[in-house]
């Protein structure tokens, strides 16, 4: 059902994700335009961010599993979408209001670490291999690879000097026609648990539509 909505407002956007001299409107880590996604409704943009999220944990189980494929930390839940707005990439025209975006991190301590730059060399040949932009970066002491996907996410590895290891999964900003909307359709079903450690590729599972409401909104 999402598949063909989805591709009923790519099929739209062809007429009119346009803009005035031709040019086309901003599109966003989905590759949609505002345009396409305002002719979702609130389920099917439910349903597309159940799709970011599983997406999301594919590509940091992925990379977990480059360099350590046990019990990772997890820092926090990463059910419920970000204030969009700002990022870690451009998107014109969005705000908090419009547009959101999505996180995942998990840490390890490898046993002995102290955050030398070449503990970085396993994850920098995987996103190598990837064929994904890297760029590497020294932050008072610490160590990190950044890379972009070209397909809105980008994943951070970090090696720190107190021993801890951090990997991290940054989507680029989706539309949204209302992010309050979103996140209050996502939070009222969510379980808003997480585990605090686990192995790559397990984690909640990101609530139906059809679930019933089990957290009222915050005031």
């Amino acid at each position: 059902m999402l598949r063909s909505l989805v591709t009923a407002v790519l099929a739209l956007g062809l007429l009119s994700g346009c803009v005035a001299g031709g040019n086309r409107a901003a599109t966003d880590a989905a590759s949609l335009t505002q345009d396409e996604v305002a002719q979702m409704y609130l389920h099917h943009e439910f349903d597309a961010d159940r799709d970011h999220y599983e997406h999301m944990q594919r590509l940091l189980r992925d990379a977990q599993l480059k360099v350590h494929d046990g019990e990772w930390e997890w820092d926090s839940g990463d059910d419920i979408p970000q204030i969009g707005g700002d990022g870690v990439a451009p998107l014109p025209g969005s705000d908090t209001k419009n547009s959101y975006a999505m996180r995942s991190g998990r840490l390890w301590s490898p046993p002995g670490a102290t955050g030398q730059q070449r503990d970085l060399q396993p994850m920098i040949d995987y996103f190598t291999k990837q064929g994904w932009d890297i760029e590497q970066r020294t932050v008072t002491g610490d160590h990190e690879v950044w890379a972009t996907t070209g397909d809105g996410w980008q994943i951070i590895y970090s090696a720190q000097t107190n021993g801890r290891y951090t990997l991290e999964v940054y989507s680029e900003p989706f539309w949204t026609n209302d992010a309050h909307a979103l996140s209050t359709a996502i939070y009222g079903r969510s379980t808003v648990k997480f585990p605090d450690r686990s192995l790559p590729g397990l984690y909640p599972d990101f609530p139906q539509w059809d679930d019933p409401i089990v957290n009222e909104p915050k005031i």
